[in-house]
């Protein structure tokens, strides 16, 4: 790999962990602790998540972050990353991982491809796109039928 490339990964690899140690942070402060969140998030944040999700639409701002971290925490009794692969172009990252997690209420297990992709502004995630190989087999492992949950 030479060295813009391996650059690049250290540095997406470095913005990606303190983005999930700031989640971490605000979970274990019961969400009340937003000092992590704004370390790692442009106030102007924007996540775009699934509308097959229990968790869909667009989560603008921190608040609506916080709210997106709680349930998913009440959703999932555990999340984590595996095989992670990630760089940084420009003001873009993209990683790529195996998603492995825990349905809190079935205590079911998804493992399958995850995919994101993050834009940077001032070096904070300003809006992410996840993408989720099977939502379908997501649903099923959360119980879910034909009715998700909506944003409120």
């Amino acid at each position: 790999m030479n060295d813009s490339l391996s650059d690049n990964s250290s540095k997406a690899t470095e913005i990606l962990n303190r983005m999930f140690e700031a989640e971490m942070e605000f979970m274990r402060s019961d969400g009340s602790d937003f000092s992590g969140i704004k370390s790692a998030f442009h106030p102007g944040i924007v996540v775009h998540e699934p509308a097959s999700l229990p968790y869909p639409g667009d989560w603008c701002g921190y608040e609506e972050l916080g709210r997106l971290f709680k349930t998913m925490h009440n959703t999932w009794s555990s999340m984590n990353i595996e095989n992670m692969l990630a760089t940084l172009d420009g003001d873009t990252l993209f990683m790529g991982c195996t998603l492995v997690a825990t349905a809190r209420l079935s205590e079911k297990e998804v493992r399958l491809p995850f995919a994101q992709i993050l834009k940077m502004k001032d070096n904070l995630v300003i809006e992410a796109f996840p993408y989720y190989f099977d939502t379908a087999l997501i649903k099923a492992v959360l119980g879910y039928n034909q009715n998700m949950v909506k944003k409120t």
